[in-house]
């Protein structure tokens, strides 16, 4: 259908102005009175020779002066030619409403989703009015692979539809994604085959984290979506909504210091607080609450633009279980969203270590790990949060790993195949590993089992024994920030170079290609290398390698303190950490779980903790394919928990049902994504600065100072009605000069 329409039809009610040029006319023609004269005669018998020529003359200026009147009440009316399936003229209008969490950023009284929501509801109203017959498509950037309207004929009621459609869509908190949008959107658009134009209408905040990266380059995947738009038929129309001020101070997170996450023992971690305005930002405070009860306020300096701070908390849990930790600033900013960040982590009634003794001997006191065992629970009212257990060299063959943060092997002979891959295994998923030598400790066998020409667990390669009962060496610490050495680097330092001594060691050698640390030597700073340190693996473990025995056979170490701190210090830094991601995420994370049904029933409430008004109720997935299936346990239930489902952030109660008729409560976080806090704006000369030149007539920026809700439409023919005005009077002008001269 071919739509002829006027962007001001109320003007056309001056079209009877074009009879005046007309009218004028014949008034002139009525104005005289015909009297004869004779001595006229003759002059009008030349008048009539030329009389036809004249005439042509008057209907030619007259039919000049006609047209400049009709041209001129057109061209204010702005016609316009739209929905021409006949001549391909049809568009169709995809408007992006972008609903990601920087949205709901507070400009004056109203919030960005709300702005954004009304120029996309006046953007409906006009192509309603306007472009009768074009195509329309809705979608929001958190969901564009589900539009809330796609393909829809545009008529007169779109605007009363879109209207009646966005009061119920509630703002978004996830990230915005504009290069994977306009690609996916791209090639859903050409399966409508009937549009020959595509109009993208994206309104948006036009935040500059959305187009350049880091270092001020264009983002790759915005410049292949652009690039892949033919400019001949496809336009983008870039709508900004957005606030002009930039300035936002976000808690962006809580970290975990140390590995240790255990009843009875001081857990710190650090809130983390970064300044992503442009000015800088004074000094505030943060308050950090633990399980809705234990609240405490801290101080946060002053923080200059872009920089990022971390204030140090710490907390001692009592009970085992699941625990919230909470930081919030006091006073919420034009963006509240990144004001509070939660964390949620399990603690354990205790930290799981496994001794290996190579050499227990026959009394139960007569062990290679019976100091190691002091060192690490001391008992009584001492709470170390760690759980020893022993177990002989035999026993690490069948022995299940799992349950254990940390082992160590003390005075044990070079493990088997099975064995070293095992325990290679437990150190790359993130366990640790302590070595310490003896004299059952082959360096040949050791070096081919587990260093490897570096490519195994082993920091670095033993050299054959050495050593002087009668002339015992004292250690030298190297590195006293090295993490094993805790809080007490300087005071450890001293008491190693007097009180510790050694009398006999096994030797490093160090390799170039080593990525080994080294803490402690032996005599001075150029002695071999006695406790070293490496990381093995992508999961995060590591490995400690001593040169020295965990009894006292070879030095006085273990009846010192020195022992003690380094076994605590060790727990921290070596043990398995446990995984915080399993329970913390942003909007778009997705939360697992894999349940035995002949325990739990098939499904899971989740209850929001501060908006008690926010419940949802999840059940088993569809059947996993076949490799997945695989995988789970026998008959395993799989139940997701897409965050995106949810609405609060904070913590969430996550129920499990038993068959038992008992509930398994958890919890878990959701925060706000960290790269929606900055607001800083992108401008059209930004994206000219940094985009190439090829890309830059295929997009148009709009704002509210020009109207964002203004369009200018296909098929507009104001220009053409202003050219035809100007030729009009331009030759009314020029033909009028030259009949008045004749």
């Amino acid at each position: 259908m071919l739509a002829f329409a006027f962007l001001n039809p109320l003007l056309l009610w001056g079209l009877p102005l074009v009879a005046l040029p007309v009218i004028i006319h014949l008034l002139n023609r009525r104005r005289f009175q015909r009297v004869p004269w004779a001595a006229m005669e003759y002059l009008l018998a030349a008048m009539k020779r030329n009389r036809q020529r004249l005439r042509m003359e008057h209907w030619l200026v007259l039919l000049l002066r006609t047209l400049a009147v009709l041209f001129l009440i057109l061209l204010v009316a702005r016609p316009q030619l739209s929905g021409g399936s006949l001549l391909g003229t049809r568009t169709h209008h995809i408007v992006v409403l972008d609903d990601s969490a920087s949205m709901q950023q507070r400009s004056g009284s109203m919030m960005l989703h709300d702005k954004a929501r009304e120029v996309v509801q006046k953007l409906a109203t006009q192509l309603g009015e306007r472009n009768s017959g074009d195509i329309f498509s809705l979608l929001r950037s958190s969901r564009f692979a589900e539009p809330d309207l796609w393909a829809q004929q545009v008529g007169a009621d779109l605007g009363r539809r879109v209207g009646t459609l966005l009061k119920d869509l509630p703002p978004g908190d996830s990230t915005l994604d504009f290069g994977l949008l306009l690609n996916k959107t791209q090639q859903r658009t050409q399966e409508v085959m009937s549009a020959a134009h595509v109009e993208y209408w994206f309104v948006t905040d036009l935040r500059a984290a959305d187009w350049l990266t880091d270092d001020d380059k264009p983002l790759p995947l915005v410049v292949a979506a652009l690039a892949a738009l033919d400019g001949k038929t496809t336009h983008v129309t870039i709508a900004s909504v957005g606030s002009r001020d930039a300035n936002n101070l976000a808690v962006v997170g809580i970290r975990r210091i140390g590995r240790l996450t255990a009843t009875g023992v001081a857990l710190e971690f650090a809130v983390d607080i970064e300044n992503f305005g442009l000015d800088a930002a004074p000094s505030t405070e943060v308050a950090i609450e633990v399980d809705g009860e234990s609240r405490t306020v801290q101080s946060v300096p002053q923080i200059a633009p872009g920089e990022r701070v971390a204030v140090p908390a710490a907390h001692t849990f009592h009970a085992a279980g699941f625990h919230r930790v909470e930081a919030a600033l006091p006073i919420a900013d034009h963006y509240p969203l990144d004001d509070r960040n939660t964390l949620v982590l399990q603690v354990a009634e205790k930290s799981k270590v496994l001794l290996v003794d190579g050499d227990p001997g026959e009394a139960a006191d007569s062990g290679e790990t019976r100091f190691l065992q002091v060192a690490l629970d001391q008992g009584g009212d001492v709470a170390t949060g760690i759980e020893p257990q022993v177990i002989t060299e035999s026993g690490l063959v069948d022995a299940d790993l799992a349950p254990f943060d940390l082992i160590y092997l003390c005075n044990v002979p070079a493990p088997s195949p099975s064995v070293v891959a095992k325990l290679e295994a437990f150190v790359a998923a993130g366990g640790g590993l302590c070595i310490y030598a003896g004299n059952q400790v082959d360096p040949a066998r050791y070096n081919d089992a587990l260093w490897r020409t570096g490519q195994g667990v082993l920091p670095l390669p033993f050299a054959d024994l050495q050593g002087d009962p009668d002339k015992p060496e004292h250690l030298f610490l190297v590195n006293k920030d090295h993490p094993l050495c805790g809080k007490s680097g300087e005071g450890l330092g001293i008491f190693l170079g007097l009180a510790v001594l050694v009398k006999r060691y096994l030797p490093m050698t160090e390799s170039a290609t080593s990525r080994a640390s080294v803490m402690v030597r032996i005599r001075d700073a150029e002695g071999s290398p006695c406790i070293v340190s490496k990381s093995f693996g992508s999961g995060g473990g590591w490995v400690v390698q001593f040169g020295i025995t965990a009894d006292e056979h070879w030095s006085n170490w273990p009846k010192t303190p020195a022992m003690l701190v380094v076994a605590q210090e060790t727990q921290r830094f070596a043990g398995r950490p446990q995984d915080l991601q399993l329970f913390n995420f942003t909007t778009r994370g997705l939360h697992r779980l894999t349940l035995d049904p002949g325990i739990y029933k098939p499904n899971v409430r989740v209850r929001a903790v501060a908006a008690l008004d926010e419940e949802h109720t999840f059940t088993p997935a569809a059947p996993p394919p076949v490799q997945v299936a695989e995988a789970l346990p026998s008959a395993a239930a799989q139940i997701d928990v897409p965050m995106n489902e949810l609405q609060a952030l904070g913590a969430f109660e996550v129920a499990l049902q038993l068959h038992s008729g008992t509930t398994e409560t958890r919890l878990l976080a959701r925060n706000a994504p960290s790269q929606e806090s900055r607001l800083v704006r992108f401008t059209e000369a930004d994206f000219h600065r940094a985009y190439p030149a090829e890309l830059q007539d295929k997009l148009t920026f709009r704002d509210e100072a020009s109207g964002v809700g203004d369009i200018a439409g296909k098929g507009e023919l104001w220009r053409a009605f202003a050219a035809v005005l100007l030729i009009a009077l331009l030759l009314e002008t020029l033909l009028a000069w030259r009949f008045g001269r004749r």
